[in-house]
């Protein structure tokens, strides 16, 4: 079968998978801003996690909101109201066009389904992009953005701010140091959809309804097949359904399963089981239970790494756990541990932990701190610091989290194949590692 998207080894070869590489400044890399000077951002989507992003940024020392875009006229002119300077636009597209080289960089906070079509636009132009997560929509389109960013040498960052926090380098530095012993299981879980706020396991599409007044349908649909407004879908609905989002693993696990993932030096699985009670032609299923099976490397042993949602969890007896969280089962004991609500919690007793925090001093400062993530992104933009979810992290672990969404999508168990960038022996799985021929206007 001829291969359907880029080889890992290609991927891995471009990217350069190194946590942390640091960026030269922006002067160097395309002759526009100095170090010294403001960034000029220009935000794709304006309402929603899109308008914490542009608030976010805007309180960053170097930031400046130029652009702002939005298929919604009454988001915009609401967005406009707190950024008065910013010019808007309904289309990203006419947006790069008609701000051209003023604007420095781009952030992307759109439904999953439109976040590729934007965020590579706007790295061919040389901007320099924070995109929200789970980064993409399908692991073809991580790996050609990750790519693109890495040819065009900007500064990008994802959405997954946790992955910036202190405690989870204290946290790879007890695991170094051998505290918490061996781990080979992994939990993590959310109660996500119905903790989110969106339904999963529908079996057909809503009724259909016009759009609001101030709502360009036709643009919010961006590359995918057209399809008749519902209010089911849009504000907020659509992560549920296959075409626009990647459900409660792809809102939750970017943020949850990456504290293992950077703890333990984790690549790709090799293989995926799935266990969803109400598989779905169109939507995500109600609750699933996902296991990713990585490989031993020369530090540890095999890892089994179990993800549930739709308000599942492990079995901790004695222990009581929240809606959300991960937990690496360490040999010696177990560590509560996330990003996403800043948990770091020994599961130990009073004396053990200050035991362990001693002991966890001697190599303190062996992973470097970043600044909050939005900063650090400026910061890095105009002064060539690093940042902690660069595309050569952060794409590499969007991809395992697709994969995940493929297997909750198909139902059964799958082994992959990285270097060929392959599910082994199943066509349809291996179909939807891309995305389908895109509306005229957009890429995908």
């Amino acid at each position: 079968m001829k291969k359907p998207i880029l080889s890992r080894r290609d991927f891995v070869k471009k990217a350069s998978l190194a946590s942390g590489l640091l960026i030269l400044p922006s002067g160097f890399l395309r002759g526009q801003t100095a170090p010294s000077s403001k960034v000029n951002v220009a935000g794709i989507g304006v309402a929603g996690m899109g308008a914490g992003d542009i608030q976010g940024i805007n309180g960053t020392k170097g930031a400046n909101i130029i652009g702002l875009c939005d298929v919604d006229s009454q988001r915009l002119k609401n967005a406009q109201g707190r950024y008065p300077g910013a010019a808007i636009f309904a289309d990203y597209r006419e947006m790069l066009d008609k701000l051209g080289d003023k604007i420095d960089a781009v952030s992307v906070s759109t439904p999953d389904h439109t976040h590729f079509t934007a965020a590579y636009e706007a790295i061919q132009r040389g901007k320099h992009v924070y995109v929200q997560k789970p980064l993409c929509h399908t692991v073809d389109q991580v790996r050609r953005l990750t790519a693109l960013a890495v040819e065009k040498k900007v500064v990008t960052q994802m959405g997954n701010q946790g992955s910036s926090s202190a405690h989870l380098r204290t946290a790879k530095e007890w695991y170094d140091l051998g505290l918490l012993g061996d781990v080979s299981l992994v939990d993590a879980w959310s109660d996500r959809p119905k903790g989110g706020g969106w339904p999963q396991g529908m079996k057909k599409f809503p009724p259909t309804k016009a759009p609001p007044s101030t709502l360009d349908w036709k643009l919010w649909l961006g590359p995918v097949a057209d399809r008749q407004y519902s209010p089911e879908l849009h504000p907020f609905k659509w992560r549920g359904y296959y075409d626009y989002g990647c459900g409660a693993l792809g809102d939750m696990a970017i943020h949850l399963m990456y504290d293992a993932y950077f703890v333990l030096d984790l690549t790709a699985p090799t293989k995926i089981e799935v266990d969803v009670p109400d598989k779905s032609e169109i939507a995500f299923p109600t609750a699933s239970t996902v296991t990713f099976h990585f490989p031993a490397n020369d530090k540890r042993g095999p890892v089994k790494f179990v993800w549930r949602d739709g308000g599942r969890k492990p079995d901790v007896p004695g222990t009581a756990i929240g809606g959300n969280g991960s937990l690496l089962h360490g040999k010696n004991f177990v560590l509560s541990l996330s990003g996403w609500g800043q948990i770091f919690q020994p599961l130990v007793s009073n004396d053990e932990r200050a035991r362990l925090v001693l002991e966890g001093n001697k190599i303190k400062g062996k992973y470097p701190r970043f600044a909050p993530h939005y900063k650090s992104w400026i910061d890095s933009i105009r002064k060539g610091t690093a940042v902690a979810s660069d595309f050569r992290t952060a794409g590499p672990f969007a991809e395992i989290i697709l994969l995940g969404v493929i297997a909750q999508r198909v139902g059964r168990t799958l082994n992959w194949d990285s270097k060929a960038g392959l599910f082994i022996n199943d066509p349809e799985a291996n179909r939807l590692l891309k995305a389908a021929q895109p509306t005229a206007g957009f890429l995908a």
